[in-house]
């Protein structure tokens, strides 16, 4: 229940938030990390900061997933960690993200994308058209005006959506999802409703993303990355306008 306040008039009524729930990322039995996320989608945004951080790599690295929701938490087994690896994850960064966001990748020394052997075609009718369908699929956003949206295009349609308090994990959760999909990510675009910070961009670049389009503003360590590593970083786009800020010759903008 809530006091709503309008020109000068108040009344009460029910309105709805978003869900907000501390969950453990257990990876082989080491307590990795604690997400505050809306839990949906767990196993994926699990998966997916596994693969941002370079943890996972390939789907044979997955042994076992399990969500456990009377424990909160996510536990992963992996075949792929060496003995002690969990000290090499002792250095964490606190991030720019809704909350405290956690990183331990430095994005600038990822290895840059492969140069594109084609300009990937963006027509601009049917981009207008696509940012039309990410927002109307924003239904919780809709609902509580709390959650961040992320999607994946293929051929200018979106294939998968998903919403969270954090804009990371809404593409935490994009990146898992295409990972227990087996899907190949390197002729795809990512699309994003929040700031592109840096640890964002890092996430793209470690999963061979070439395109990210947000609707919101990129900053300046973020363009930086994705000037070295050859992602092309769409921004403000929003109906039939967008901002392109790196590797423009990597697009080709239809009419």
């Amino acid at each position: 229940m809530i006091v709503r306040i309008k020109d000068d008039v108040s009344e009460e009524l029910l309105d709805q938030v978003a869900t907000e729930v501390p969950f453990s990322l257990v990876v082989n039995g080491h307590d990795l990390v604690s997400f505050h996320c809306t839990p949906s989608e767990l196993d994926a945004l699990a998966l997916g900061f596994l693969i941002s951080e370079g943890i996972v790599r390939q789907r044979s690295d997955l042994k076992a997933i399990e969500v456990d929701d009377e424990a909160f938490a996510v536990r992963v087994e992996l075949s792929c960690l060496e003995k002690g690896w969990e000290r090499k994850f002792q250095k964490k960064t606190i991030t720019s993200g809704c909350g405290y966001g956690v990183s331990f990748t430095d994005g600038s020394r990822l290895p840059s994308l492969a140069a594109a052997q084609k300009p990937l075609v963006i027509s601009i009718e049917k981009t207008r058209l696509l940012l039309k369908d990410f927002v109307e699929r924003s239904t919780l956003f809709k609902a509580t005006g709390g959650v961040h949206s992320a999607a994946l295009v293929a051929d200018e349609q979106i294939i998968l959506f998903s919403e969270d308090i954090g804009r990371h994990n809404a593409v935490d959760k994009i990146i898992g999802k295409a990972f227990l999909q087996e899907l190949v990510l390197t002729d795809k675009i990512i699309l994003s409703s929040g700031r592109i910070s840096g640890e964002i961009m890092t996430k793209i670049i470690r999963s061979r993303v070439p395109v990210l389009i947000t609707r919101a503003a990129p900053t300046c360590m973020s363009m930086s990355y994705a000037e070295y590593h050859g992602v092309t970083l769409i921004g403000f786009a929003r109906g039939s306008r967008m901002n392109v800020y790196t590797h423009p010759q990597a697009i080709k903008i239809g009419a």
